[in-house]
Parts: C-alpha cells; structure tokens; sequence
C-alpha cells in the first residue's frame, strides 16, 4: 500500500489540485500574472500533471504503457474543462484541453527521460564496458 501511495499519490493529489481550481469561478490571479493566456496557465498546470504521471509509472505501474498513462493525463484534461463548462465564470474550450494534453506530453517526457538518465548506471552503457 505505501508503494502504491508513493507512485500515485502525487498525480492524485495534483489531479485534486486542478479540479479544486476548476471548480473556482473566480481564480486568484492577480499583477502580472492576469497578463498571461489562459492556454499557458493550462500548459503549466498539466506539465505539472504529466510530470507525476511519469513519477506514478517510474515507481509504481511499470506494466503499463506510457501512451496509456498520458492518455490518462489527456482524459483527465478533458473531463476537467468538462466540468468548468458548468462552473459559473468559468469556460471549457478546445484550446484550453488541447493545451492540458500537451502540458501532460511535455512533463510525462520530460521527468521521465531526467529520470532515466540520472539513474542510469555508468557501468552499464550501450557498449557493455565500465567505467
């Protein structure tokens, strides 16, 4: 049990995270910050997503596909901006979900390739020398 709530616990509880600022018909956006796109804000949000997706499969759910755990990232972008369709203020759009999935793609990749590189052994390279 406490395998599975250190893999999946930080995808959970930022999955909570996005739904609790979804919920919000006014976020607390302030200064410079209402300056930047919606999109971006949404790009920011789920790279955070993609990155404790791939933290969930690195330590926990290696027997599944990464396409697979990005599809999950995906599906819970777009059941997100679902549910803002029916928060007062709040709008569900196209752009919006299409940033979410990229977000999901860019962290689940990138956390997952620094992940790999800094526990790769030295001694094990492609050539089968050490070092």
């Amino acid at each position: 049990m406490a395998v599975r709530l250190f893999a999946w616990g930080p995808a959970a509880t930022w999955a909570a995270v996005l739904f609790l600022l979804s919920a919000s018909p006014d976020l607390p956006v302030s200064g410079w910050a209402r300056e930047i796109p919606d999109e971006v804000l949404h790009l920011v949000a789920y790279t955070v997503l993609g990155a404790t997706l791939a933290h969930a499969r690195f330590h926990g759910a290696r027997g599944v596909a990464h396409v697979a755990m990005i599809a999950l990232g995906a599906l819970y972008g777009a059941a997100d901006e679902w549910h803002q369709s029916f928060v007062p203020g709040r709008v569900s759009s196209l752009g919006d979900w299409s940033a979410d999935v990229l977000g999901v793609v860019l962290g689940y990749v990138l956390s997952w390739t620094l992940a790999s590189a800094l526990l790769r052994r030295p001694d094990t390279d492609t050539k089968g020398s050490t070092t």
